[in-house]
């Protein structure tokens, strides 16, 4: 995992308008779990430079899902890498509101499935530690923010009955536009989450 901290840091580190990238969260702190996620403070003398590029700064990285979080007050740009392994790049120094659930469509579809198996990734690592108390208070915001939206009725009260849902809507969805979302994501978390199990 060293190697996986000198990339991190090396691909973003060389665009112009980055000033500094740096281990962040639990891992720099050594108070990390084995499946936390891995955190990369960015400072940066243009941030919409950097987020502009970063998509194309990451592909060494060869992420399987990548994505601006929707709902944090920070900027952070997920990814999604084999393992599964999360690298978020978390921009500090600025502020943002969460946004409005994804409308779904065609262009859309594949923002709307990383989400999804970025978050339920999330629960997953939470339960296995033992936090049902976060889990339950996700339900409903993944209910409100993913799940309704693309045409779920009931807010799931499971990782298992939250993924049958999704996966049901994403077929309708997909059916309905006529296009099939790639399944590396979705293969590498469910194989995580059964190891979990």
């Amino acid at each position: 995992m060293d190697n996986l901290v000198d990339v991190a840091i090396t691909v973003v580190a060389r665009h112009p308008s980055v000033l500094r990238v740096e281990l962040a969260g639990s891992r720099a702190r050594g108070t990390h779990e084995e499946l936390s996620d891995w955190d990369f403070a960015v400072r940066t003398s243009d941030f919409d430079s950097v987020a502009r590029d970063l998509p194309a700064l990451v592909e060494p990285l060869e992420p399987l899902g990548a994505q601006w979080e929707p709902l944090g007050h920070i900027p952070v740009y997920a990814l999604m890498l084999p393992g599964p392994t999360v690298v978020e790049y978390l921009f500090l120094e600025h502020s943002q509101q969460a946004r409005t659930p994804v409308e779904p469509s065609e262009e859309t579809l594949p923002t709307i499935d990383a989400h999804f198996w970025a978050w339920i990734w999330w629960l997953a690592t939470k339960a296995s530690i033992g936090r049902d108390d976060l889990l339950e208070q996700h339900w409903v915001r993944l209910y409100r923010h993913m799940l309704g939206p693309i045409g779920a009725s009931t807010v799931p009260e499971s990782i298992d009955a939250a993924t049958r849902s999704f996966l049901t809507c994403r077929g309708e969805l997909e059916r309905e536009y006529g296009v099939e979302v790639p399944r590396a994501l979705e293969r590498e978390v469910r194989r995580g989450i059964r190891r979990l199990g």
